[in-house]
């Protein structure tokens, strides 16, 4: 059995070995506030051992307060990539970090990440206004003036 490794960051946090995603529960303290949680996948990985762990980790990703991406290897089970928000081959997973990430404070990533998260579950003008906030936001601190929360 493989020995899950978390690997966690300001930005992102890496699960590697990870055997079933069931084993993320209960590791939110070891995770971390990440932006991305990057999932290294294979042949081997489960979304869990049964149903009801299944739903368990579907609901878990839905409601986490950061995005989730499959780095997936040949042969991934393709209920462990759909249960991610998104998904990219495990060989391409740095580079994509790259791009996502290129040339943005921590502080931008988090207020994209908080647009990412609200379209995932909630209405277009919900994200519309979560947009709107973290624009008013972003260009505050560009401008020197005060946030419009």
């Amino acid at each position: 059995m493989k020995k899950m490794t978390i690997n966690a960051s300001d930005i992102v946090t890496e699960i590697c070995d990870i055997s079933s995603l069931y084993e993320l529960l209960g590791k939110e303290e070891q995770l971390g506030e990440p932006c991305l949680l990057l999932i290294y996948t294979d042949s081997s990985t489960v979304l869990g051992r049964d149903d009801s762990e299944k739903e368990a980790v579907r609901s878990f990703l839905a409601k986490a307060n950061f995005m989730t991406a499959a780095a997936y290897r040949e042969g991934t089970p393709e209920e462990v990539t759909a249960a991610a928000d998104m998904s990219v081959k495990a060989d391409e997973a740095e580079e994509f970090i790259g791009k996502l990430f290129k040339d943005k404070t921590a502080k931008q990533v988090r207020e994209i990440n908080s647009c990412f998260i609200a379209a995932r579950t909630s209405d277009a003008k919900a994200v519309l206004d979560a947009e709107s906030r973290a624009f008013y936001r972003l260009m505050a601190d560009k401008n020197g003036g005060g946030p419009n929360e």
